[in-house]
Protein backbone atom coordinates (compact mmCIF):
# COMPACT_ATOMS: atom_id res chain seq x y z
CA UNK A 1 0.00 0.00 0.00
CA UNK A 2 2.60 2.63 0.95
CA UNK A 3 4.48 1.64 -2.66
CA UNK A 4 1.79 2.27 -4.10
CA UNK A 5 0.80 5.76 -2.75
CA UNK A 6 4.27 7.11 -3.34
CA UNK A 7 4.67 5.56 -6.90
CA UNK A 8 1.77 7.83 -7.55
CA UNK A 9 2.62 10.61 -5.53
CA UNK A 10 5.82 10.53 -7.97
CA UNK A 11 4.01 10.52 -10.87
CA UNK A 12 1.60 13.63 -9.88
CA UNK A 13 5.01 15.00 -8.99
CA UNK A 14 6.34 14.53 -11.91
CA UNK A 15 3.17 15.48 -14.03
CA UNK A 16 3.38 18.70 -12.23
CA UNK A 17 7.23 19.65 -12.71
CA UNK A 18 7.17 18.86 -16.40
CA UNK A 19 3.89 21.50 -16.74
CA UNK A 20 5.83 23.94 -14.88
CA UNK A 21 8.87 23.35 -16.55
CA UNK A 22 10.40 24.70 -13.11
CA UNK A 23 11.34 23.18 -9.32
CA UNK A 24 10.08 25.82 -7.62
CA UNK A 25 6.33 26.27 -6.15
CA UNK A 26 5.01 22.97 -7.49
CA UNK A 27 6.24 19.69 -5.22
CA UNK A 28 4.06 16.86 -3.53
CA UNK A 29 0.17 16.39 -3.77
CA UNK A 30 -1.34 15.37 -0.51
CA UNK A 31 -2.36 12.21 -2.12
CA UNK A 32 -4.37 10.22 0.07
CA UNK A 33 -3.29 12.21 3.26
CA UNK A 34 -5.77 15.17 4.32
CA UNK A 35 -3.56 18.39 5.33
CA UNK A 36 -0.81 16.06 6.26
CA UNK A 37 -2.95 13.62 8.12
CA UNK A 38 -2.78 10.01 7.32
CA UNK A 39 -4.66 7.07 8.09
CA UNK A 40 -1.72 4.83 8.84
CA UNK A 41 1.91 5.25 9.40
CA UNK A 42 3.44 4.05 6.62
CA UNK A 43 1.04 5.98 4.57
CA UNK A 44 2.16 8.89 6.24
CA UNK A 45 5.91 7.91 6.11
CA UNK A 46 5.71 7.49 2.11
CA UNK A 47 4.55 10.99 1.44
CA UNK A 48 6.69 12.63 3.44
CA UNK A 49 9.86 10.60 1.82
CA UNK A 50 8.43 11.60 -1.42
CA UNK A 51 7.81 15.25 -0.46
CA UNK A 52 11.52 15.04 0.73
CA UNK A 53 12.97 14.04 -2.27
CA UNK A 54 11.46 16.92 -4.01
CA UNK A 55 11.61 19.42 -1.12
CA UNK A 56 15.77 18.66 -1.00
CA UNK A 57 16.33 19.78 -4.25
CA UNK A 58 14.46 23.50 -4.10
CA UNK A 59 16.35 26.23 -3.28
CA UNK A 60 17.34 27.82 0.30
CA UNK A 61 14.70 30.81 -0.71
CA UNK A 62 12.21 27.95 -0.86
CA UNK A 63 13.25 26.94 2.76
CA UNK A 64 12.73 30.82 3.75
CA UNK A 65 9.51 31.11 2.12
CA UNK A 66 8.22 27.80 4.06
CA UNK A 67 9.17 28.86 7.75
CA UNK A 68 7.61 32.69 6.81
CA UNK A 69 4.39 30.68 5.93
CA UNK A 70 4.76 29.38 9.31
CA UNK A 71 5.65 31.91 11.51
CA UNK A 72 3.07 34.46 9.80
CA UNK A 73 0.58 32.26 9.05
CA UNK A 74 0.37 31.10 12.96
CA UNK A 75 0.38 34.67 14.33
CA UNK A 76 -3.44 35.24 14.00
CA UNK A 77 -3.70 32.04 16.12
CA UNK A 78 -1.41 32.28 19.31
CA UNK A 79 -3.87 33.33 21.31
CA UNK A 80 -6.85 30.88 20.61
CA UNK A 81 -4.20 27.87 20.22
CA UNK A 82 -2.76 28.92 23.52
CA UNK A 83 -6.63 28.53 25.22
CA UNK A 84 -7.10 24.55 23.70
CA UNK A 85 -4.11 23.44 24.61
CA UNK A 86 -4.83 24.84 28.27
CA UNK A 87 -8.40 23.37 27.64
CA UNK A 88 -7.27 19.68 26.09
CA UNK A 89 -4.20 19.11 28.58
CA UNK A 90 -5.49 20.82 31.82
CA UNK A 91 -1.97 21.79 32.67
CA UNK A 92 -0.26 24.92 33.00
CA UNK A 93 -1.65 28.59 32.01
CA UNK A 94 -2.52 30.53 28.86
CA UNK A 95 -0.84 33.26 29.66
CA UNK A 96 2.86 31.01 29.57
CA UNK A 97 1.31 29.04 26.65
CA UNK A 98 1.13 31.95 24.49
CA UNK A 99 4.69 32.97 25.27
CA UNK A 100 6.11 29.31 24.77
CA UNK A 101 4.53 29.45 21.13
CA UNK A 102 6.15 33.39 20.88
CA UNK A 103 9.18 31.89 21.41
CA UNK A 104 8.72 28.58 18.87
CA UNK A 105 7.46 30.46 16.38
CA UNK A 106 9.89 33.61 16.08
CA UNK A 107 12.76 32.56 18.67
CA UNK A 108 13.70 29.39 16.47
CA UNK A 109 16.43 29.72 13.86
CA UNK A 110 16.20 28.63 10.02
CA UNK A 111 18.38 28.33 7.33
CA UNK A 112 20.96 31.05 8.55
CA UNK A 113 22.25 28.92 10.99
CA UNK A 114 23.42 26.68 8.46
CA UNK A 115 26.65 29.03 7.24
CA UNK A 116 28.88 26.93 5.33
CA UNK A 117 32.64 26.59 6.50
CA UNK A 118 35.93 26.90 4.36
CA UNK A 119 39.05 26.28 4.77
CA UNK A 120 41.99 27.05 2.24
CA UNK A 121 45.74 27.00 1.71
CA UNK A 122 48.19 25.34 -0.32
CA UNK A 123 46.44 22.17 -0.38
CA UNK A 124 43.44 23.54 -1.96
CA UNK A 125 39.94 23.97 -0.66
CA UNK A 126 38.40 22.16 2.42
CA UNK A 127 34.37 23.31 2.38
CA UNK A 128 31.99 22.08 5.33
CA UNK A 129 28.23 22.32 4.48
CA UNK A 130 25.35 21.08 6.51
CA UNK A 131 22.82 18.71 4.69
CA UNK A 132 19.57 16.93 5.81
CA UNK A 133 18.64 13.67 6.94
CA UNK A 134 15.99 12.89 5.11
CA UNK A 135 13.06 12.40 7.09
CA UNK A 136 12.40 12.44 10.94
CA UNK A 137 10.67 10.90 13.30
CA UNK A 138 9.88 13.56 15.92
CA UNK A 139 7.72 12.94 19.13
CA UNK A 140 6.03 15.43 21.39
CA UNK A 141 5.19 15.34 25.05
CA UNK A 142 1.97 16.89 26.28
CA UNK A 143 3.32 19.61 28.57
CA UNK A 144 4.32 21.51 24.93
CA UNK A 145 2.41 20.00 22.02
CA UNK A 146 1.71 22.48 19.56
CA UNK A 147 4.88 24.57 20.60
CA UNK A 148 7.19 21.57 19.80
CA UNK A 149 5.29 20.52 16.70
CA UNK A 150 6.34 24.36 15.21
CA UNK A 151 9.89 24.24 16.72
CA UNK A 152 10.94 21.01 15.39
CA UNK A 153 9.33 21.94 12.06
CA UNK A 154 10.65 24.88 11.87
CA UNK A 155 14.14 23.75 12.44
CA UNK A 156 14.14 20.22 10.34
CA UNK A 157 12.55 22.05 7.78
CA UNK A 158 15.62 24.66 7.43
CA UNK A 159 17.86 21.62 7.32
CA UNK A 160 15.51 20.64 4.07
CA UNK A 161 14.04 17.27 6.32
CA UNK A 162 10.27 16.52 6.46
CA UNK A 163 9.11 14.96 9.25
CA UNK A 164 6.62 12.13 10.98
CA UNK A 165 5.36 14.12 14.28
CA UNK A 166 4.28 11.42 16.67
CA UNK A 167 1.13 13.09 18.96
CA UNK A 168 1.56 12.88 22.47
CA UNK A 169 -2.14 10.83 22.81
CA UNK A 170 -2.98 13.79 25.89
CA UNK A 171 -2.67 16.36 23.35
CA UNK A 172 -3.59 14.50 20.08
CA UNK A 173 -6.39 16.79 19.07
CA UNK A 174 -4.23 20.34 19.18
CA UNK A 175 -1.43 18.52 17.78
CA UNK A 176 -3.32 17.42 14.84
CA UNK A 177 -4.91 20.86 14.44
CA UNK A 178 -1.67 22.52 14.52
CA UNK A 179 -0.19 20.15 11.78
CA UNK A 180 -3.37 20.16 9.65
CA UNK A 181 -2.93 24.20 9.72
CA UNK A 182 0.57 24.39 8.65
CA UNK A 183 0.42 22.34 5.93
CA UNK A 184 -2.61 24.08 4.79
CA UNK A 185 -0.10 27.21 5.55
CA UNK A 186 2.82 25.65 3.23
CA UNK A 187 0.53 25.20 0.94
CA UNK A 188 -0.98 28.24 0.22
CA UNK A 189 1.99 30.15 -0.17
CA UNK A 190 4.41 26.98 -2.04
CA UNK A 191 2.37 24.52 -3.48
CA UNK A 192 4.13 22.17 -0.94
CA UNK A 193 2.66 19.44 0.49
CA UNK A 194 3.08 16.90 3.46
CA UNK A 195 6.01 18.68 4.66
CA UNK A 196 5.13 17.99 8.47
CA UNK A 197 2.72 14.30 8.63
CA UNK A 198 0.83 12.36 11.35
CA UNK A 199 -1.72 10.06 11.66
CA UNK A 200 -5.32 10.48 12.63
CA UNK A 201 -5.05 7.74 15.39
CA UNK A 202 -1.93 8.57 17.62
CA UNK A 203 -0.67 5.47 19.90
CA UNK A 204 2.05 4.07 21.50
CA UNK A 205 2.17 1.51 19.00
CA UNK A 206 2.02 4.01 16.18
CA UNK A 207 5.34 5.55 17.77
CA UNK A 208 6.85 2.41 17.68
CA UNK A 209 6.21 1.44 14.54
CA UNK A 210 7.43 4.25 13.09
CA UNK A 211 10.82 4.40 15.51
CA UNK A 212 11.84 1.09 13.29
CA UNK A 213 10.31 2.17 9.83
CA UNK A 214 13.46 1.53 7.39
CA UNK A 215 12.38 5.05 5.97
CA UNK A 216 12.66 7.38 9.06
CA UNK A 217 16.69 8.43 8.83
CA UNK A 218 16.75 9.94 12.45
CA UNK A 219 14.62 10.28 15.88
CA UNK A 220 14.16 13.43 18.19
CA UNK A 221 12.05 12.65 20.83
CA UNK A 222 11.12 14.76 23.63
CA UNK A 223 9.24 12.85 26.09
CA UNK A 224 9.62 10.63 28.84
CA UNK A 225 12.40 8.13 29.74
CA UNK A 226 10.68 5.31 28.52
CA UNK A 227 10.22 6.99 24.96
CA UNK A 228 13.55 8.29 24.64
CA UNK A 229 15.15 4.34 25.37
CA UNK A 230 12.83 3.14 22.90
CA UNK A 231 14.65 5.42 20.61
CA UNK A 232 18.29 5.16 21.98
CA UNK A 233 18.05 1.60 21.39
CA UNK A 234 16.20 1.93 17.54
CA UNK A 235 19.38 1.91 16.03
CA UNK A 236 19.05 4.72 14.50
CA UNK A 237 21.16 8.32 15.05
CA UNK A 238 18.54 9.91 17.87
CA UNK A 239 18.57 13.02 19.82
CA UNK A 240 16.50 12.04 23.25
CA UNK A 241 15.71 15.08 25.42
CA UNK A 242 15.41 13.33 28.82
CA UNK A 243 14.38 13.80 32.48
CA UNK A 244 15.32 16.83 34.48
CA UNK A 245 15.71 17.74 38.03
CA UNK A 246 16.84 21.41 38.08
CA UNK A 247 18.16 22.90 41.22
CA UNK A 248 18.68 26.65 42.02
CA UNK A 249 21.32 27.49 44.21
CA UNK A 250 21.47 30.57 46.27
CA UNK A 251 24.65 31.91 47.97
CA UNK A 252 24.99 34.36 51.05
CA UNK A 253 26.24 36.63 48.06
CA UNK A 254 23.45 36.85 46.38
CA UNK A 255 21.01 39.74 46.37
CA UNK A 256 18.34 37.88 47.32
CA UNK A 257 15.19 39.97 47.04
CA UNK A 258 16.47 39.29 43.24
CA UNK A 259 16.92 35.55 43.11
CA UNK A 260 13.33 35.38 45.24
CA UNK A 261 11.50 37.10 42.09
CA UNK A 262 13.51 34.81 39.70
CA UNK A 263 12.83 31.79 41.35
CA UNK A 264 8.78 32.37 42.24
CA UNK A 265 8.66 33.91 38.94
CA UNK A 266 10.49 30.80 36.64
CA UNK A 267 9.10 28.21 38.92
CA UNK A 268 5.69 28.91 38.82
CA UNK A 269 5.78 29.62 35.22
CA UNK A 270 3.24 27.55 33.44
CA UNK A 271 2.52 25.85 36.73
CA UNK A 272 6.28 24.24 36.41
CA UNK A 273 5.84 21.81 33.85
CA UNK A 274 8.83 23.32 32.19
CA UNK A 275 11.33 20.03 32.52
CA UNK A 276 13.85 23.32 33.00
CA UNK A 277 11.96 24.53 35.65
CA UNK A 278 13.80 24.83 39.17
CA UNK A 279 12.33 22.11 40.92
CA UNK A 280 14.52 22.57 44.36
CA UNK A 281 16.07 25.48 46.02
CA UNK A 282 19.43 25.03 47.47
CA UNK A 283 20.40 27.78 49.82
CA UNK A 284 23.25 28.97 51.86
CA UNK A 285 21.90 28.69 55.90
CA UNK A 286 23.08 32.83 56.33
CA UNK A 287 20.30 33.75 54.40
CA UNK A 288 17.64 31.00 54.06
CA UNK A 289 15.32 32.70 56.51
CA UNK A 290 15.49 35.81 54.26
CA UNK A 291 15.30 34.06 51.21
CA UNK A 292 12.31 32.24 52.32
CA UNK A 293 10.62 35.22 53.82
CA UNK A 294 11.28 37.09 50.14
CA UNK A 295 9.47 34.28 47.79
CA UNK A 296 6.64 34.79 50.22
CA UNK A 297 6.29 38.72 49.10
CA UNK A 298 6.42 37.28 45.51
CA UNK A 299 3.82 35.17 45.78
CA UNK A 300 5.01 31.64 47.36
CA UNK A 301 2.81 30.08 50.16
CA UNK A 302 5.42 28.37 52.75
CA UNK A 303 4.16 24.84 54.10
CA UNK A 304 5.56 24.59 57.76
CA UNK A 305 3.38 21.40 59.13
CA UNK A 306 5.27 18.44 58.61
CA UNK A 307 2.43 16.48 58.26
CA UNK A 308 1.19 18.50 55.87
CA UNK A 309 4.00 18.35 54.03
CA UNK A 310 4.19 14.57 54.04
CA UNK A 311 0.60 14.91 52.74
CA UNK A 312 1.50 16.75 50.03
CA UNK A 313 4.47 14.04 49.08
CA UNK A 314 1.79 11.26 49.26
CA UNK A 315 -0.66 12.99 47.19
CA UNK A 316 1.20 14.11 44.68
CA UNK A 317 3.78 11.09 44.08
CA UNK A 318 2.32 8.06 43.03
CA UNK A 319 3.49 4.36 44.07
CA UNK A 320 5.70 4.06 41.66
CA UNK A 321 7.43 7.16 42.09
CA UNK A 322 6.39 9.07 39.54
CA UNK A 323 4.46 12.65 40.13
CA UNK A 324 0.58 11.95 39.26
CA UNK A 325 -0.73 13.02 36.63
CA UNK A 326 -3.33 14.27 38.13
CA UNK A 327 -1.60 17.33 39.70
CA UNK A 328 1.16 17.75 37.18
CA UNK A 329 0.88 21.12 36.02
CA UNK A 330 -2.01 21.95 38.10
CA UNK A 331 -2.14 25.66 39.96
CA UNK A 332 -0.46 25.94 43.58
CA UNK A 333 -4.12 26.69 44.90
CA UNK A 334 -5.99 23.57 43.37
CA UNK A 335 -3.01 21.31 44.81
CA UNK A 336 -3.54 23.16 48.47
CA UNK A 337 -7.40 22.54 48.65
CA UNK A 338 -7.00 19.00 47.80
CA UNK A 339 -4.58 18.41 50.42
CA UNK A 340 -6.98 20.32 52.99
CA UNK A 341 -4.29 22.84 53.51
CA UNK A 342 -5.94 26.02 54.64
CA UNK A 343 -3.73 29.50 52.80
CA UNK A 344 -4.38 33.24 51.92
CA UNK A 345 -4.40 35.02 49.12
CA UNK A 346 -3.74 33.35 45.65
CA UNK A 347 -0.30 31.73 45.87
CA UNK A 348 0.96 30.72 42.71
CA UNK A 349 4.03 28.26 44.20
CA UNK A 350 4.18 26.10 47.15
CA UNK A 351 7.35 25.64 48.98
CA UNK A 352 8.52 24.24 52.52
CA UNK A 353 12.03 23.48 53.90
CA UNK A 354 12.85 19.37 53.46
CA UNK A 355 15.92 17.16 53.74
CA UNK A 356 18.24 16.84 50.67
CA UNK A 357 16.34 13.27 50.29
CA UNK A 358 12.57 14.28 50.35
CA UNK A 359 11.07 12.88 48.10
CA UNK A 360 9.99 16.60 46.84
CA UNK A 361 13.43 17.36 46.19
CA UNK A 362 14.24 14.18 44.52
CA UNK A 363 11.17 13.94 41.94
CA UNK A 364 11.09 15.67 39.03
CA UNK A 365 7.49 17.14 40.00
CA UNK A 366 6.23 19.30 37.23
CA UNK A 367 3.60 21.08 39.78
CA UNK A 368 4.47 24.18 41.97
CA UNK A 369 5.82 22.81 44.68
CA UNK A 370 9.24 23.39 45.02
CA UNK A 371 11.15 22.50 48.32
CA UNK A 372 13.82 24.80 50.07
CA UNK A 373 17.38 22.78 50.89
CA UNK A 374 19.52 24.56 53.90
CA UNK A 375 23.10 24.11 53.37
CA UNK A 376 25.63 25.23 56.03
CA UNK A 377 28.12 26.83 53.15
CA UNK A 378 28.35 27.34 49.36
CA UNK A 379 30.36 23.73 49.21
CA UNK A 380 27.46 22.28 51.00
CA UNK A 381 25.16 23.60 48.43
CA UNK A 382 27.19 23.13 45.47
CA UNK A 383 27.75 19.30 46.52
CA UNK A 384 24.12 19.21 47.42
CA UNK A 385 22.72 20.52 43.98
CA UNK A 386 24.97 18.13 42.12
CA UNK A 387 23.85 15.01 44.11
CA UNK A 388 19.43 16.02 43.57
CA UNK A 389 20.64 17.35 39.70
CA UNK A 390 21.31 13.09 40.00
CA UNK A 391 23.40 13.41 36.40
CA UNK A 392 20.92 14.14 34.24
CA UNK A 393 22.96 17.14 32.56
CA UNK A 394 19.66 18.92 32.24
CA UNK A 395 19.22 21.85 33.84
CA UNK A 396 20.53 24.04 36.82
CA UNK A 397 21.03 27.64 37.70
CA UNK A 398 22.63 29.51 40.78
CA UNK A 399 22.29 33.49 42.62
CA UNK A 400 25.69 34.51 43.47
CA UNK A 401 27.40 38.06 43.54
CA UNK A 402 30.61 35.64 43.76
CA UNK A 403 32.26 34.98 40.54
CA UNK A 404 34.22 32.09 41.99
CA UNK A 405 31.27 30.29 42.87
CA UNK A 406 29.90 31.39 39.69
CA UNK A 407 31.94 29.74 37.50
CA UNK A 408 33.18 26.15 39.40
CA UNK A 409 28.74 25.74 39.83
CA UNK A 410 28.57 26.31 36.12
CA UNK A 411 31.95 23.95 35.91
CA UNK A 412 30.85 21.34 38.45
CA UNK A 413 26.80 21.12 37.06
CA UNK A 414 28.17 20.26 33.71
CA UNK A 415 24.54 20.84 32.42
CA UNK A 416 22.99 21.47 28.57
CA UNK A 417 21.57 24.83 30.60
CA UNK A 418 22.59 27.16 33.06
CA UNK A 419 21.39 29.90 34.14
CA UNK A 420 23.36 33.17 36.40
CA UNK A 421 21.02 35.34 37.92
CA UNK A 422 17.60 34.60 36.26
CA UNK A 423 14.68 32.67 35.69
CA UNK A 424 15.48 29.23 34.02
CA UNK A 425 13.15 29.70 31.40
CA UNK A 426 15.20 31.92 29.87
CA UNK A 427 17.32 28.90 28.58
CA UNK A 428 14.41 27.86 26.69
CA UNK A 429 14.58 31.06 24.66
CA UNK A 430 11.53 32.75 26.87
CA UNK A 431 12.57 36.36 28.20
CA UNK A 432 11.32 38.22 31.00
CA UNK A 433 8.95 40.99 29.67
CA UNK A 434 8.81 39.22 26.29
CA UNK A 435 12.74 40.35 25.52
CA UNK A 436 14.59 37.72 23.64
CA UNK A 437 16.63 34.79 25.39
CA UNK A 438 18.63 33.28 22.55
CA UNK A 439 17.45 30.77 20.40
CA UNK A 440 14.11 28.68 21.70
CA UNK A 441 14.80 25.16 23.23
CA UNK A 442 11.74 23.15 22.59
CA UNK A 443 13.85 20.29 22.35
CA UNK A 444 16.91 19.54 24.98
CA UNK A 445 19.04 16.78 24.34
CA UNK A 446 20.38 15.72 27.50
CA UNK A 447 20.89 11.97 27.07
CA UNK A 448 22.75 11.93 24.01
CA UNK A 449 24.52 15.83 24.54
CA UNK A 450 23.66 17.70 21.76
CA UNK A 451 21.84 20.70 24.21
CA UNK A 452 19.61 22.38 22.92
CA UNK A 453 18.83 21.45 19.51
CA UNK A 454 18.69 23.76 16.50
CA UNK A 455 18.80 23.05 12.78
CA UNK A 456 21.99 22.06 13.18
CA UNK A 457 21.12 18.94 14.99
CA UNK A 458 19.17 17.71 12.12
CA UNK A 459 22.18 18.18 9.51
CA UNK A 460 25.31 16.21 8.55
CA UNK A 461 28.17 17.90 8.52
CA UNK A 462 29.20 17.25 5.17
CA UNK A 463 33.09 17.45 4.01
CA UNK A 464 34.05 18.86 0.57
CA UNK A 465 37.96 18.67 -0.63
CA UNK A 466 39.22 20.58 -3.51
CA UNK A 467 43.25 20.03 -3.62
CA UNK A 468 43.64 21.86 -6.91
CA UNK A 469 41.71 25.22 -5.77
CA UNK A 470 40.55 27.82 -4.46
CA UNK A 471 42.89 30.29 -2.61
CA UNK A 472 42.97 33.96 -2.81
CA UNK A 473 46.47 34.16 -0.88
CA UNK A 474 48.32 31.89 -3.03
CA UNK A 475 48.55 30.44 -6.51
CA UNK A 476 50.61 27.92 -8.04
CA UNK A 477 50.81 27.53 -11.58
Amino acid sequence: MAENIEQQIRRILNEELSQAGTASATATSSASGHNGIFKTVDDAIAAAKAAQEDYVDQPISMRNKVLDAIREGFRPYIQSMAERIYKETGMGTVEAKVAKLHNALYNTPGPEILQPEAETGDGGLVMYEYAPFGVIGAVGPSTNPSETVIANAIMMLAGGNTVYFGAHPGAKDITRWTIEKLNELVADATGLHNLVVSIETPSIESVQQMMKHPDIAMLSITGGPSVVYQALISGKKAVGAGAGNPPAMVDATANIAKAAHNIVDSAAFDNNILCTAEKEVIVEASVKDDLIAKMQEEGAYLVTNTNEINKLADMTIGDNGAPDRKFVGKDATYILDQAGIHYTGDPKLIIMETAKDHPLVMTEMLMPIVPVVSCPDFDHVLATAVEVEQGLHHTASIHSENLPHINKAAHRMNTSIFVVNGPTYTGTGVGAAGAHAGASALTIATPTGEGTATAKTYTRRRRLNSPEGFSLRTWEA
